[in-house]
């Protein structure tokens, strides 16, 4: 029996740039029923390309040469996915995975009128979403990242699909989510499904993939920072950050425990975890003053922050700099990133010429390559978009630090931390999920990055996150989130 996916030398490149290098050269695969095979390789080397051209899944056109077939059809044809010849997609961004106007189970039955309720239920409980009748019945803007992320595969599995093409699929799932995820994908491909997953998670890999494909080559890294760079961070007497919690509102959301808050000094990190759902990037969205179900009152160096479009707000919008959960949200979508990242620093006074120079730097610092600086949000990968997205917050936050270089922005953290911020205001980045979209390599350039402006300008740091690494690496205290709304005690 012949493959069900064949690639055979897959060439893919933008229309009308013959005499750049393609995005993705030379690949070769196939793809058998009941097998899961992984794309491996750093982020931005083309495997959401890889995946979504052949089917002409893009949101522009590309030159596609070499063979892609799916089911003996040429893949981007209407003859390949025909009766039990389907192909669902679990896509990288949760949040583009269902349609913004309608709940989700109007999204799930519409795929499959056979589809029964109580069996979406089913795989809902086998995934671990807890609540999962009363979160069938959401909006997907109701909903956080991982939990879409979950309900993305029940989508996709009703469909009966010969072929589940998933890219990141558990980016924004912690352990406990993310187990029940692969045993399940695990079993429907014991009963003949078709797996093209996308993946850095060495642990989905191990439980899943039954072989990889790389895509790309690794980049070229300086020395990892040692683990106790960070000994001796800034901690100033006064708090630059207090949040004083109240409760979450919404359906089902518990109150939290009485004298509820958080603090973060300048230099300081402040991890918050918590399973999918428990509501971490809501309650980075209230420190950023943007729509959320928590409730409480922000303050920034003893001043009440009010909701945007509050001027409070406005006379502290240059210290404060974002990553969102949707990189590319943060990000203009029709201006190229070269021009969004120098407009930060335009914002802050510095002349064309060295916003230009600085916004060039952070990028390369970040791994961000020259090739990709004209390019829009849309044209760049989830993990490049990420990238971007904390190059702009660094230019929005430390602009007004920068001044001259103090020392190169490149190399390793070391030595001891210096006694006191070198320049500028305090400053805070509000950071969801930075290094879900990232490769081992350029996720040790993000912490670099990160880590380097806590020493040298005393950049305070909110961070939602899953990831152990980045967790270990930036230290700082950790404030757990045990269900919607409802803080542990660190």
């Amino acid at each position: 029996m012949g493959a069900l996916l064949e690639w055979r030398n897959l060439e893919i490149r933008l229309p009308g740039k013959e005499a750049a290098p393609p995005i993705v050269c030379g690949l070769n695969l196939q793809l058998q029923r009941g097998e899961c095979v992984a794309l491996t390789g750093p982020s931005g080397c083309g495997k959401t390309t890889a995946c979504l051209a052949p089917f002409g899944l893009l949101h522009q056109p590309m030159e596609t040469s070499g063979v892609a077939r799916f089911a003996g059809y040429p893949a981007a044809s209407g003859s390949a996915q025909t009766g039990s010849n389907r192909v669902a997609f679990v896509l990288q961004e949760p949040a583009n995975n269902f349609a913004p106007h309608l709940n989700i189970i109007s999204q799930i039955t519409d795929l499959n009128n056979n589809i029964s309720y109580s069996r979406a239920l089913n795989w809902c409980v086998e995934l671990g979403i807890d609540n999962a009748q009363r979160l069938l019945r959401r909006y997907p803007n109701q909903c956080s990242g991982g939990e879409l992320q979950r309900l993305a595969l029940v989508a996709a599995l009703v469909q009966e699909p010969a072929l589940l093409v998933a890219d990141e699929p558990t980016a924004a799932l912690d352990a406990a989510s993310r187990d029940p995820w692969c045993r399940l994908v695990r079993r429907c491909c014991e009963r003949g499904l078709a797996v093209l997953l996308v993946t850095h998670d060495p642990v989905v890999l191990a439980a899943v993939a039954d072989r990889q494909v790389p895509v790309g080559a690794a980049p070229t890294l300086d020395a990892e920072p040692p683990p106790d760079a960070m000994e001796g961070a800034l901690a100033g007497p006064d708090a630059l950050l207090a949040v004083h919690l109240e409760r979450a509102v919404g359906a089902g959301a518990p109150a939290l425990a009485e004298g509820g808050g958080l603090r973060l000094d300048a230099g300081q990190t402040l991890c918050v975890t918590g399973p999918s759902g428990a509501g971490k990037s809501s309650l980075l969205r209230l420190v950023l003053g943007l729509p959320s179900p928590w409730r409480g009152e922000v303050v920034w160096r003893g001043q009440l922050l009010r909701p945007w479009p509050h001027a409070s707000r406005e006379r502290i919008a240059g210290v404060m700099g974002a990553v969102l959960q949707d990189a590319r949200g943060c990000l203009t979508p029709r201006r190229a990133i070269l021009d969004t990242v120098s407009a930060s620093f335009r914002r802050s006074g510095q002349p064309w010429r060295v916003s230009r120079q600085r916004a060039a730097e952070e990028l390369a610092v970040l791994g961000v390559p020259a090739d990709c600086w004209q390019r829009t949000p849309a044209e760049l990968s989830v993990g490049q978009a990420q990238r971007v997205a904390l190059a702009q917050a660094l230019a929005t936050a430390l602009a007004s630090a920068l001044g001259p270089m103090v020392g190169p922005m490149v190399g390793p953290v070391v030595g001891p931390a210096p006694t006191q911020k070198l320049s500028g205001e305090p400053v805070l980045l509000v950071l969801d999920e930075p290094t879900s979209a990232q490769d081992r390599g350029h996720r040790h350039l993000v912490i670099d990055r990160l880590r380097r402006a806590q020493l040298q300008h005393g950049a305070a740091l909110l961070v939602a996150t899953h990831d152990p690494d980045l967790m270990s690496a930036l230290g700082g205290q950790r404030v757990p989130l045990l269900s919607a709304g409802t803080p542990a005690k660190a």
